[in-house]
């Protein structure tokens, strides 16, 4: 769940779910977002298992498939073997939408944001292309955090270089283009996560959660600013 972008807080509640379910007794959990513990301690003894999630994005189908899955568990409908079954499909399972459904879908929704702030329409189709340079990124395999940080800085880059274009050639406006181009990688579902940590007093999963925000934030913007100033010091603004 947690490398679907669930939040620590839902993810515990579906292990607890599924430890009812299972009758394990007294079940534990503690989820941040890079891992987990589960302490179970029962007639049988006590077992404590720690899990590291090194991979994060955001798939609701997924998420809600799995929250389906806890919920059967709980209900006793599925063994810890039928679970085990249904996640391992669920991981095998292609992406449910091809390469062009996501670039429409990106390209839609940059310049639906650009047209909101203000864009005019020649801004809102250069948002769309660079929506679709951000779609492009996104689908790449990043492996660790570090990858996805250089990804994240490139899809600024492009998108910034549309903008700087956009500027130069047609005199529209970067920063439009710019924002519109990006929003698709805006960390919003992991911002407000941390805010219902923070809410909750769950200090050490805000803390980590607000610290990725901040950096996918900050690698997006730093690579935007990096193309902006390369075409300001070449004279294309």
């Amino acid at each position: 769940m947690l490398e679907a972008g669930a939040e620590p807080y839902r993810t515990e509640e579906a292990v607890e779910r599924a430890g009812r379910g299972f009758r394990c007794g007294e079940i534990q959990v503690f989820v941040t977002p890079p891992g987990l513990f589960v302490s179970i301690e029962g007639p049988g003894g006590h077992e404590t298992g720690v899990r590291r999630v090194r991979s994060r994005a955001t798939d609701l189908g997924r998420l809600s498939s799995l929250n389906s899955v806890a919920r059967a568990a709980e209900r006793g409908d599925l063994s810890p073997q039928e679970c085990i079954q249904a996640i391992a499909g669920m991981q095998q399972a292609p992406p449910p939408y091809g390469l062009g459904t996501d670039l429409l879908a990106g390209a839609v929704a940059s310049s639906a944001y650009a047209w909101f702030i203000g864009a005019t329409h020649l801004e809102a189709g250069l948002a769309a292309l660079g929506g679709v340079f951000t779609i492009l990124m996104r689908r790449r395999p990043a492996g660790r955090f570090a990858g996805r940080f250089f990804l994240l800085a490139a899809s600024g880059f492009a998108v910034g270089l549309v903008g700087i274009a956009g500027s130069a050639l047609w005199h529209q406006s970067a920063g439009e283009i710019v924002a519109g181009g990006l929003v698709v990688l805006v960390p919003g579902l992991a911002l407000t996560g941390v805010l219902r940590d923070l809410l909750a007093g769950d200090f050490l999963s805000a803390a980590a959660g607000g610290l990725e925000v901040l950096t996918v934030a900050g690698a997006l913007a730093a690579g935007a600013a990096l193309a902006v100033a390369a075409g300001i010091a070449l004279g294309w603004n």
